[in-house]
């Protein structure tokens, strides 16, 4: 195992660099609003498109004015808008699967090189791979082209690692900066928190631009706000990781060992148990979330809202701006009390009640009761990558994050994959049954985090959780200790 310090100055791995998690949380920022601003832009200029061929194609339909929605179900052109609902959901399938599946092996190996070539690297081969795939977004737009061109735009995005390894940099990049106890519980669930603001400020303007100005002036602008950020990468972003280590980078087989070494390598011992319960609350809770995303979507677009990209807009708003609210003074305040576990396993209930209610819901006012126990909940993911990355060596975050990006890419694609099939199968039957599903999945979660708990009760600090191991070649992990019987670091 790794001697070398990740960090430069060994005083660093007691408190936060606050000037590093600065500068890295407005690239964040800025990424995060290209992000926030294309996902429904896509989404409602696929929906369009498909909109317009099937309409134009269908006879009688040349000349109907633009209607939202179609209600009377013996109204042929209701049978038309379930089919164009059903294409759009279908391309957003074939999308996600044609990026994330080519992202695997990139961020496999994206993360775990990081730990030696250095976290501004695992910034800027993504952000390169997101820049091309707006672009092709822009051209498919401007010239009306074959929505088929998008597919070379998510394969250039998949094999850069994309939207994935961004976002393995980011927690990576925070892990560096932040030690091993609550501090970083609150960092991790920084970088989502600002995801929210993100799309609490481009959310509302979104389908403003889209009413006024169609979709490539959008389009254009999220392209532009993704080069902006990977100029901040290049320009303001320091390195975390000690030059040393830059010379020392692994075979690709030992890479590999590095992002699976949690879960099967016998040097962990014991705590293999405990990498396999979080990974796997954090598996299933993430597929049900990821899943039922672009279900949102469509489940809004349709009866029995039929919202425009206006109403999206103020829903979306609301949405994220409980979360960047509530978020921080959540963990807070259950910190006061409880550990992180407790914080998960509390969350994931709240989180199960909340998409219960967005699957009742029928009218505007009760989609928006969902907004408020979401807002509450929204720890749950952070608190569980926070878990994980105190249980690991300080040299061995990029490793562990490659192997928690590879969990959202696989649960991404069989998530939304799955829940867009659910969802076209049930949308005449139970609209709402896609999100009662989800609710099972969270709490499963809560359920795995409860054993977590019982198991390790014994071996984990019940206030901090917090995982501190010795770095010395010669050293393998033992069992999780708490933090005041913490073996004291020696670094060379």
């Amino acid at each position: 195992m790794e001697s070398t310090p990740l960090l430069e100055n060994k005083d660093k791995k007691d408190k936060s660099t606050l000037g590093n998690l600065l500068k890295a949380n407005v690239v964040f920022l800025v990424f995060h609003l290209a992000v926030n601003i294309r996902n429904p832009l896509v989404t409602q200029y696929l929906y369009k498109r498909y909109s317009d061929e099937v309409f134009d194609n269908s006879t009688g339909f040349a000349n109907t004015p633009n209607q939202t929605c179609y209600v009377n179900k013996s109204d042929p052109g209701y049978m038309l808008q379930e089919m164009v609902q059903e294409r759009t959901s279908n391309c957003q399938t074939i999308l996600t699967a044609i990026g994330s599946s080519l992202s695997v092996i990139s961020c496999l190996f994206l993360g775990a090189y990081s730990d030696f070539l250095g976290r501004r690297f695992l910034f800027i081969v993504p952000l390169i791979g997101e820049v091309l795939r707006y672009v092709s977004l822009t051209a498919v737009i401007y010239w009306n082209l074959d929505l088929r061109y998008l597919y070379i735009g998510e394969a250039l995005d998949g094999i850069s690692g994309g939207f994935n390894g961004v976002a393995l940099a980011s927690y990576a990049y925070t892990a560096d900066n932040t030690p091993p106890k609550n501090s970083r519980t609150v960092g991790l669930a920084v970088i989502d928190f600002t995801t929210y603001l993100a799309a609490a400020v481009s959310s509302v303007s979104t389908g403003y631009f889209i009413k006024e100005l169609g979709y490539l002036y959008p389009s254009i602008t999220t392209t532009s706000l993704m080069l902006l950020s990977l100029l901040l990468v290049v320009v303001l972003l320091p390195e975390t990781i000690h030059r040393d280590r830059r010379s020392q980078y692994p075979t690709p087989m030992k890479a590999v060992k590095n992002v699976f070494g949690f879960y099967f390598s016998k040097d962990f011992g014991p705590k293999r148990i405990y990498f396999w319960l979080i990974l796997a609350a954090y598996f299933i809770s993430y597929f049900g979330q990821a899943g039922v995303y672009i279900v949102q979507y469509l489940f809004q677009l349709n009866l029995p809202f039929c919202w425009g990209p206006e109403l999206i807009g103020y829903f979306n708003m609301a949405f994220c701006l409980t979360m960047q609210l509530l978020g921080i003074p959540v963990i807070k305040l259950l910190h006061l009390c409880t550990s992180d576990p407790g914080i998960c396993i509390i969350t994931g209930v709240i989180q199960a009640g909340a998409f219960v209610l967005e699957g009742l819901a029928t009218t505007d006012f009760m989609l928006y009761s969902f907004v408020l126990p979401n807002g509450l909940a929204a720890p749950l993911l952070p608190t569980l990558r926070a878990i994980m990355s105190r249980m690991a060596p300080a040299e061995m975050q990029g490793s562990l994050f490659a192997g928690i990006g590879l969990v959202n890419i696989i649960s991404s694609i069989i998530g939304i994959t799955a829940f867009n099939e659910m969802y076209d199968a049930t949308v005449k039957i139970l609209r709402g049954f896609a999100f009662f599903v989800c609710a099972g999945f969270q709490l499963l979660s809560a359920v795995i985090i409860v054993v977590f708990v019982c198991t390790s009760r014994r071996v984990v600090d019940t206030k901090t959780s917090t995982v501190v191991v010795n770095n010395e070649p010669d050293w393998k992990p033992g069992p999780i200790i708490s933090q005041d019987k913490a073996v004291t670091e020696n670094t060379t």
